[in-house]
């Protein structure tokens, strides 16, 4: 099982989201903690950066996976039309 690590960025975000979207976002976070290559979770690898972006809904969560630690680093987390936005 990978040890999940959330950046203040993402854990602040994550904080201020309702309660039913947070859950939900969580959950998904921790089959994939559990399974990081889990075919029913919605991931895809990013394309002009290091890293995965994983879809939950209308939000999506930009993550890196260190496999020789076996850490997933929760980079950043907004909606869809602003996650991608540097």
């Amino acid at each position: 099982m990978y040890e999940l690590k959330y950046r203040r960025q993402a854990r602040n975000y994550l904080a201020r989201l309702p309660l039913k979207i947070k859950s939900a976002i969580v959950n998904n976070l921790h089959e994939l903690a559990a399974n990081p290559d889990n075919p029913s979770l919605n991931i895809d690898v990013l394309k002009g950066r290091e890293g995965f972006r994983l879809r939950v809904g209308q939000y999506r969560v930009i993550y890196t996976r260190q496999d020789d630690r076996l850490i997933i680093e929760v980079v950043k987390i907004r909606l869809r039309g602003d996650i991608y936005k540097r």
